[in-house]
């Protein structure tokens, strides 16, 4: 099957074919010395991260050489993305409106790249299952159903100065978004069926999001027909997918509370179990586990990681099970790590190879380069650990290369948050 534009897309697509800039947060360029402006949904309380935005040019996109056209907002940033070690997007929701930005700058300068206020979010997207960019150039952005008869992707070219619209008239939950390369994606949309089980249809587009085709669906799953040709069953709930290139991709589910692997060569239409990674007895003591998705490093896409979280009381506790050649193998990594304790007991350490990675217990980082055989803590900063004691809530973090990270911090009581950026692998970090 495929969809492209039905009625109710059309009526919105005169819409969403403005520039990034259509959203209501005040997009005529003022003098840098102009008032801040404060976006009005941030309690008094707080006024928000500070943002220096500019106008896109055809110059230079995002960051001008002089202050002209450069103005000032404050907004509460729920999610972000290193694309990059200079780029990276970030954004938060105003009244169910996504307000999205753009730097290419280390977060000097941002650039307004929100689509549509006409699209309306429910909940706040997250990244790798509402929102993908493969680059600063090409992004997708996914509105779920949330009780309506379609879902609406939005689809950039040009970093966000135009959004196309497409819609695909079925009304259940978007579980995970993939794209392999600015042209080939792909969208498992997902409905519970039963206690630990859920119908799967895996959407698929080779034309950058315009048209998406039913790839695998299992509503007519057949377990007694294993093997080369079967969707995936219905048993267990999907944490993501991750395609390496057009043909091979992953999906991570899981399963009767254990992570399990599915693996497809053809594109998304015919999947196998495995291989298998989880070992219970190497995780003994846990009372449950939480999988991460999995995620590949670089541009082969040779090397990736999983992320697997033993579960006890109200701790946590992460390991890794690793891979350096596509998935084929995988080896477990016991990470030298204690474990995390209440509000961030969930958040994962972050690699950026099969090596190298960084973790946040407490209010100390910690620092590897040998698959976390071994932890160092990182010099003391008294600045991150004052905003940690502000901003509790540690929503994400992310290393892009062996010097460069974003933190996202937040205050939950206060509706507030802040974005961090450090620059020399951890030691020292700064609001952006």
């Amino acid at each position: 099957m495929s969809w492209r534009k039905p009625l109710f897309g059309i009526a919105l697509l005169c819409c969403l074919l403005l520039s990034a800039c259509s959203s209501g947060e005040g997009h005529t360029a003022a003098p840098a010395s102009a008032p801040t402006v404060q976006d009005a949904a941030e309690p008094a309380a707080d006024e928000g991260q500070t943002l220096t935005v500019v106008a896109p040019s055809a110059e230079n996109k995002v960051s001008p050489k002089n202050d002209a056209g450069k103005y000032k907002i404050q907004t509460k940033l729920t999610d972000f993305q290193l694309l990059s070690e200079t780029q990276g997007i970030a954004w938060g929701l105003t009244r169910n409106e996504l307000r999205l930005y753009l730097t290419e700058d280390n977060g000097r300068t941002w650039v307004n790249i929100s689509p549509s206020a006409n699209v309306q979010f429910p909940a706040n997207p997250k990244y790798g299952k509402d929102i993908y960019f493969t680059d600063p150039m090409h992004g997708w952005i996914v509105r779920d159903p949330s009780g309506m008869s379609e879902t609406i992707v939005l689809h950039t070219s040009d970093g966000g100065e135009t959004w196309n619209i497409s819609s695909i008239p079925q009304k259940n939950r978007v579980s995970a978004l993939n794209f392999d390369s600015p042209l080939h994606g792909v969208m498992m949309t997902t409905e519970e069926a039963s206690t630990g089980k859920e119908l799967k249809v895996l959407y698929r587009t080779d034309d950058g999001g315009a048209v998406w085709n039913v790839a695998m669906q299992n509503t007519v799953y057949d377990p007694g027909k294993s093997g080369a040709g079967s969707p995936i069953p219905h048993l267990g709930y999907t944490v993501g997918l991750n395609f390496r290139d057009s043909l091979n991709g992953f999906v991570m589910v899981q399963e009767l509370g254990e992570p399990k692997l599915y693996r497809t060569n053809d594109g998304g239409k015919k999947w196998t179990a495995g291989p298998s990674i989880f070992d219970r007895e190497k995780l003994k003591p846990c009372v449950s586990y939480a999988a991460g998705n999995l995620e590949f490093f670089g541009a082969s896409r040779q090397e990736g990681w999983i992320p697997i979280g033993c579960k006890l009381g109200e701790s946590t506790k992460y390991n890794g099970y690793f891979t350096k050649d596509g998935g084929e193998t995988w080896t477990f990594a016991n990470f030298a790590l204690q474990a995390s304790e209440g509000l961030n007991q969930s958040l994962r350490p972050a690699f950026i190879n099969a090596s190298e990675g960084w973790a946040l217990v407490g209010s100390t980082l910690y620092h590897t380069v040998d698959q976390g055989k071994a932890w160092s803590a990182m010099a003391s900063d008294e600045a991150l650990k004052e905003k940690l004691k502000q901003y509790p809530e540690v929503v994400k973090l992310q290393f892009s290369s062996p010097t460069v990270g974003w933190l996202l911090i937040g205050n939950n009581e206060q509706k507030s948050s802040r974005l961090l950026q450090t620059t020399d692998g951890g030691v020292t970090w700064r609001v952006l």
